[in-house]
């Protein structure tokens, strides 16, 4: 106990002078010896904690009233759906405790016929768990505290996909790195991402089940192009695939009722291009037109380039699809008369027909300009047949100029004889 005594003098003896700290009125500043560091050391430990306390007690509050907020919107929409169920019930001589799903479509279809073709635009009434979207629940120990590591985050499943996205690529650099260093030439096929795009912001949301914001869908792509760029993306083929849709089948590959019907899609695989063919019809000639994606600009039709047609108008009527779509010089187009005399105003008509159809299938985004545009519209107009007993189809023989010159002779009257 002295010696430890003594060694705590002679700290103090280090520091300034100690008799003018015991004369001055000022109190003398702390010491530093090991108590005061240790007590130093355990309250900024117990600060921190205290810190994370806090945030980890917000998360859970924020999940909390989402969760209470979910619960009071779907008892509101359920009840709801029951009152209606009921009305609907009594409107159709129906009994409301037995009613099902089945004859509540049948009754909506015949209260509200449509000709609307497409589903997501008929009206509906369904159950509040069918239409909106689900809550994420998690999973608790005993104690309270949630089973996910990134329950925290708020969003568990978008952050837990953006650390696979990195493991695989930094799995993929490995590789790459330790076949460089043992002279081996990497061989690994060629990812095609052609015919394909990434998730939108909506299909992504709906296939995690969370809610993203604009920043969290721009991080998550900028890791997948990183991922794809990368010598070996091959090997990650399967996941990246994934995440991306196809556009090859056009429209989603939905099949219209009424409507021009779009050409598929063939992958070529020699040049890695997406070719499409369309076969139109104006009056009695017929073409073929043939789009190839990632092209460098070419247009010919019947083996020769658009800009051979001496007519401006004929020019502006070739390129009117691809201005509107703004994809001049980013396609190649080859157009073949296959029947008929295509004339200076039919022809270039025609071409526009096809190749307005071939880029639609290529480009669903483009759709919706092409036939506001009225490009989608086949020309239905054609020759009028001559008619019985006339010149032509219209034209009327001219019965008066035969007439004419009887019309000027004075009448004659003949005198009775006696």
């Amino acid at each position: 106990m002295r010696i430890a005594l003594f060694q705590r003098a002679v700290r103090l003896g280090n520091c300034t002078s100690f008799r003018s700290l015991a004369t001055s009125s000022t109190p003398p500043p702390p010491v530093v010896d090991d108590y005061s560091i240790h007590a130093a050391a355990q309250e900024t430990a117990t600060a921190s904690s205290a810190r994370r306390l806090k945030s980890i007690g917000k998360a859970l509050e924020s999940y909390l009233n989402q969760a209470r907020a979910y619960e009071k919107m779907m008892t509101k929409e359920r009840a709801e759906f029951d009152l209606g169920k009921r009305h609907l019930a009594n409107m159709m001589g129906l009994d409301p405790n037995n009613i099902t799903q089945e004859d509540i479509d049948r009754a909506i279809e015949y209260l509200f016929p449509s000709g609307l073709s497409d589903p997501k635009a008929k009206p509906v009434m369904k159950p509040p768990e069918e239409i909106l979207p689900r809550f994420q629940r998690f999973s608790f120990d005993e104690e309270g505290r949630p089973l996910d590591s990134l329950f925290f985050t708020l969003k568990p499943r978008f952050y837990m996909l953006l650390s696979e996205i990195g493991k695989k690529t930094q799995r993929i650099v490995t590789h790459h790195h330790h076949l460089l260093l043992k002279s081996i030439k990497p061989t690994a096929e060629e990812l095609i991402l052609s015919g394909s795009n990434w998730l939108n912001k909506d299909q992504l949301s709906k296939k995690i089940g969370e809610q993203i914001t604009d920043e969290m869908y721009v991080s998550w792509v900028i890791a997948f192009e990183h991922l794809a760029a990368q010598p070996l993306a091959s090997m990650e083929s399967e996941f990246i695939m994934d995440h991306r849709q196809a556009i090859a089948s056009g429209l989603d590959g939905e099949k219209k009722l009424f409507g021009p019907q779009l050409p598929e899609i063939v992958m070529d695989a020699e040049r890695g291009r997406r070719v499409t063919k369309a076969t139109t019809r104006v009056k009695k000639t017929i073409c073929t037109a043939e789009v190839n994606d990632m092209g460098t600009g070419i247009f010919t039709v019947n083996g020769q380039y658009y800009d051979e047609f001496r007519s401006i108008q004929a020019r502006e009527i070739l390129m009117s699809p691809l201005i509107i779509t703004d994809l001049f010089g980013k396609v190649d187009i080859r157009v073949t008369v296959d029947s008929g005399s295509a004339g200076l105003s039919v022809l270039p008509r025609v071409a526009r027909h096809a190749v307005s159809l071939c880029l639609a299938s290529l480009y669903p985004d483009t759709y919706e300009k092409l036939r506001l545009s009225g490009l989608l519209t086949s020309d239905p107009r054609k020759k009028e047949r001559s008619k019985v007993n006339q010149p032509g189809a219209r034209a009327k023989w001219i019965w008066y100029v035969l007439l004419e010159p009887l019309r000027t002779l004075k009448p004659v009257f003949f005198r009775k004889r006696r």
